[in-house]
């Protein structure tokens, strides 16, 4: 799928950057090996080295999980749309047409590929196809009563069925939205916790080295 092909577009780069940062940080380990000996400040290069590389490894999981999260937005979006246009009078077809051009770069071939194919496919496969690249399970049932409502009128028991199922969805992604954002504040609440814990352990690791010094020296 096109969305999916948005992460990691340049791998031979990222690639690079990535074994550029485990040199420098082997580097950086060898430098403070060769000026002080083996010692707790070799242990901050292998710490952030761990780090990196799970950054490095996880971040395309991430991207994808935010990739799925937008299009999830998106689709409550534009079918919030899709419904007032339905309750107008529109037929499902020029409803679809309608909220196309509002659509983003990343859904418009979804959209597009759904037109063309129920123009050529009466069945309800062109609809399930345009749900298969969404997480949400939710999102094919919607698709599955929207394909239910092709040829059925305005206020018809499957456009209340979509209603229903689109009123169910749209409250569960705004819910996951509210908890993402208290989860990133929480996670801002930590953020001082974690430096003062960085600090005092490299105040610590300087006072063992000082004393180590001190010792060695006697």
């Amino acid at each position: 799928m096109k969305a999916m092909k948005e992460v990691g577009k340049k791998p031979l780069v990222e690639w690079l950057l990535f074994f550029l940062g485990v040199l420098a940080l082997a580097g950086a380990a060898f430098a403070i090996i060769y000026f002080n000996g083996l010692g707790f400040l070799c242990l901050l290069p292998v710490l952030l080295g761990v780090l990196y590389v799970y950054a490095f490894f996880g971040r395309y999981s991430l991207l994808k999980r935010n990739i799925l999260k937008q299009m999830g937005e998106e689709f409550v979006h534009l079918f919030s749309f899709f419904c007032i246009y339905v309750t107008d009078g529109f037929n499902v077809y020029n409803a679809l047409e309608a909220i196309l051009p509002y659509s983003s770069p990343r859904l418009r071939p979804l959209f597009e590929s759904l037109l063309k194919g129920i123009d050529e496919d009466k069945t309800v496969a062109p609809f399930l196809a345009f749900a298969k690249p969404f997480e949400d399970i939710a999102v094919t049932e919607t698709m599955i009563s929207i394909y239910q409502m092709v040829d059925e009128g305005a206020g018809g028991p499957y456009v209340r069925r979509f209603e229903h199922i689109f009123a169910k969805l749209s409250d569960d992604k705004y819910a996951k939205k509210r908890e993402s954002k208290l989860s990133f504040l929480q996670t801002l609440g930590f953020l001082p916790l974690a430096g003062s814990g960085i600090a005092m352990l490299m105040l610590t690791i300087g006072v063992v080295e000082t004393m180590g010094g001190m010792l060695g020296g006697l």
